[in-house]
């Protein structure tokens, strides 16, 4: 049994019992001020001992003091000139006193009649044996009289502000639009916390130890509530509680070549700017692509800011990172790079960027999910090391790996869900038709994974709807259930439970037969395929294919999921080439459902071009088509107009060194042409 109140429980009390009277102010009228010499609690205390003389029957009297004591243990947070650590501030700030006044000291003289009642009320809950809960009351020697109200007060006021902290690390979204359950935000607070101390109280550290997996515990009901009440705002009274919070990301591009920042756009702030704290260097963001900002390219992660942390705050935007020794990676869906993710996805694939003292756990906890062989490289920044292609595809290995727990076995577990989802499965073509309520398109016979939340009977089934037809399965939720192992005609497909559900398609491919011109040499195979490629038949069974020596390059293709009004490429001497926004080929349109396949901009980049420049029916913006450090300067002809204003039109949009040098150049030749 718990005795939690804070400010959100007593306004529902009061509204859920029609009480005019705000609980301070009921506790308030009790208070014996007229008479000095009596005891400042006497009318309570002589209450409980007239409820103690006769028989104990139903809970003592004293209970509103003692919420009232919970609440202001609730509201212990470094504002108002207050400490955190100080109780007696919040609790003669209940009452409308200032502190040091005569009437202050009095309140907090009588602490140790309070204290008596928590003993009081401990000892009935103990000889009901257990009729109205097991007793949490406890203390400790040193705060003994404080301990029984603050051990109480599951979330105290400096928890609030840090679990702020922690929603927009867990990239929640205000007010948890998606519905995240109070048990998933207790598995996110748990790995949050695993091996950091993020300073939350003691008392909430210890409940998220010893609170149980099921969905009815208080603590999970209370988490539940702080996300769906959060407003996206950072829990600080010194700052009115006006700056939003974001989690910061970590982008490992170029194959794991290159690290950079990413930050998640607030919609309400599509500009705005943040300083690297505490060195004080100054970001522009803006709102740039997939909802992501723009302008933290110069911001490189380094060894020391992925084991310490980022912090970076302005007037209206706080963005951080929190530091991890293991830091889980999935595919972006639009920027198609690895990006640091909460939770794993058994279906999917998966990096880990693993401190170096991390590494031999790490290893060994991937060795023992089974399946393919997991690569393990050198990472851009030393002391680290990326494991790639970590991936759940044997779900015994995968259970009993999380059931024998270990350091760093919490980057492995996955979400858990209220609804269903579909994972993984050889894509075709994702789904860009707003409303359509389809999730993708996939090739048939790799139809994706099925996610199913846990089952709430006591066998643990799950009654799963595939086309109408329910068949109760009993899984494990951490497990996907393979959807390929069952036979789909093409086309269009529900599955789920009779809750939520997901629509999907699939099709035989984008090809039918040989592509015209395919060669006519291959590996004949029945069962087995030859050792040596010999001439084929069309109609004949063989694998085909083709090798390229490393002397042919291909080009490098940029692909901007977004519609592009303009595109332009550039070279470092002048040279501008014009690309339009490409159409959906014949043959995939054939193929695929009509909208399937959304806005596209496809850039194949010839060799000497090193900047893209596009607009957006939003804005202009830049990309770099090299390393930063591989850019040459520029060198354009003095009459390079049209160069001058393709880089003109996005000056503002990069704040790299590179890009700046470009800037530069096409100020000065417009500058020139002005003064003609």
């Amino acid at each position: 049994m718990v005795l939690y109140v804070d400010d959100e429980v007593a306004q529902d009390l009061a509204q859920g019992n029609d009480l005019s009277t705000a609980l301070p102010h009921a506790v308030a009228e009790e208070v014996n001020w007229g008479s000095p010499e009596r005891p400042l609690l006497h009318r309570i205390k002589s209450a409980c001992f007239v409820w103690e003389s006769g028989g104990s029957s139903g809970p003592p009297p004293s209970l509103p003091l003692l919420a009232l004591s919970v609440l202001a243990a609730t509201r212990m947070t470094s504002s108002d000139g207050m400490l955190k650590s100080n109780f007696y501030g919040r609790w003669v700030q209940l009452f409308g006193e200032e502190s040091g006044t005569y009437r202050a000291n009095r309140l907090k003289s009588a602490f140790e009649d309070v204290a008596a009642m928590w003993e009081q009320l401990d000892q009935w809950l103990d000889s009901t044996g257990g009729l109205c809960g097991t007793s949490t009351v406890s203390t400790d020697e040193h705060y003994w009289k404080i301990g029984y109200p603050i051990s109480q007060a599951l979330v105290r006021g400096s928890d609030r502000e840090i679990l702020t902290r922690f929603f927009a690390a867990t990239r929640l979204r205000p007010n948890n639009p998606g519905q995240v359950s109070g048990r998933e935000l207790l598995r996110r607070l748990r790995v949050w916390t695993a091996g950091r101390d993020r300073r939350l109280s003691p008392r909430l550290m210890d409940e998220l130890a010893n609170a149980g997996d099921s969905g009815d515990t208080l603590i999970v009901s209370l988490l539940k509530r702080l996300a769906d009440e959060w407003d996206g705002r950072l829990h600080e009274p010194e700052h009115e509680h006006r700056r939003r919070a974001l989690g910061l990301r970590l982008v490992v591009a170029d194959r794991g070549k290159r690290l950079e920042w990413l930050a998640e756009s607030v919609a309400e702030l599509p500009e705005t700017e943040v300083s690297l704290l505490p060195d004080g260097r100054t970001f522009k963001l803006q709102q740039d692509y997939a909802n992501t900002y723009s302008g933290l390219e110069s911001l490189h992660p380094s060894a020391q800011q992925l084991s310490h942390g980022v912090r970076l705050g302005g007037k209206n935007l706080v963005i951080e990172w929190a530091p991890q020794d293991v830091v889980l990676l999935r595919k972006h869906p639009h920027l198609g790079d690895w990006v640091s993710t909460e939770y794993f996805e058994p279906g999917d694939q998966h990096w880990l960027l693993v401190a170096d003292s991390a590494v031999s756990e790490v290893r060994a906890m991937v060795g023992a999910l089974g399946g393919r062989t997991i690569r393990e490289t050198p990472s851009p920044v030393p002391g680290w090391k990326l494991f790639k292609g970590v991936r759940a595809v044997n779900g015994t290995a995968f259970t009993r790996t999380l059931d024998q727990g270990g350091k760093h076995t919490h980057v492995l577990e996955p979400q858990i869900r209220q609804h269903t989802k579909l994972s993984g499965g050889l894509r075709i073509a994702p789904e860009y038709r707003a409303g359509a309520g389809v999730v993708g398109h996939y090739l048939r016979h790799a139809a994706p994974d099925l996610l199913l939340p846990p089952g709430t009977s006591p066998d643990r089934k799950v009654d799963v709807v595939l086309d109408g037809r329910t068949e109760s399965l009993r899984t494990d939720p951490r497990v996907p259930f393979p959807l390929w192992v069952v036979p789909l005609e093409e086309g269009e497909h529900t599955v789920g439970t009779a809750l939520s559900s997901q629509t999907f398609t699939v099709h035989d491919g984008l090809h039918e037969g040989l592509p015209p011109q395919t060669g006519t040499l291959g590996y004949p195979c029945d069962g087995t395929a030859r050792g040596e490629p010999l001439e084929t038949e069309d109609s004949q069974t063989a694998i085909r294919g083709a090798y390229a020596p490393e002397s042919i390059r291909l080009p490098r293709t940029v692909v901007l999921r977004c519609t592009v009004l303009e595109a332009m490429l550039i070279t470092p001497d002048g040279d501008v080439r014009k690309i339009a926004q490409n159409s959906p080929p014949a043959w995939m349109t054939s193929r695929l459902p009509e909208g399937a396949r959304g806005p596209c901009l496809e850039v194949q980049v010839p060799a000497g071009y090193v900047w893209l420049i596009y607009r957006t029916p939003s804005r202009w913006s830049v990309r770099p088509l090299l390393e930063a450090v591989d850019i040459p300067a520029p060198s354009p002809s003095p009459g390079a107009f049209a160069w001058t204003y393709a880089v003109l039109s996005a000056a503002q949009r990069s704040q790299l060194p590179a890009w700046q040098d470009y800037v530069a150049a096409a100020e000065a030749i417009a500058g020139k042409r002005n003064n003609r």
